[in-house]
């Protein structure tokens, strides 16, 4: 039986999600593992990489806090305070 390559996609994700061996799957569906693992080779150079994307596989980035940047005068009132404190200590 010819398959059209949106078959073998939804043969190929079929296959994912049973959690079978390829080797099983194809036995239970009557294909040749070399038919299967060939299609899927041939289908992963010829579609576009976000298709074959699932969305447990997307990455997400967050962004860095921004660090508070002390003026001159911030700056000079902690400096203040430090030296109390070991003056106190």
């Amino acid at each position: 039986m010819r398959r059209t390559p949106q078959q073998w996609l939804t043969l190929f994700k079929i296959q994912n999600e049973s959690h079978l061996s390829v080797k099983k799957f194809c036995l239970e569906q009557g294909i040749s593992t070399s038919n299967f693992y060939k299609n899927k080779a041939a289908s992963a150079t010829s579609i576009a990489p976000t298709a074959m994307t699932s969305p447990s596989s997307q990455v997400h980035l967050v962004e860095p806090e921004q660090k508070s940047v002390l003026d001159d005068n911030e700056k000079s009132l902690l400096k203040k305070d430090i030296q109390l404190n070991k003056k106190d200590a």
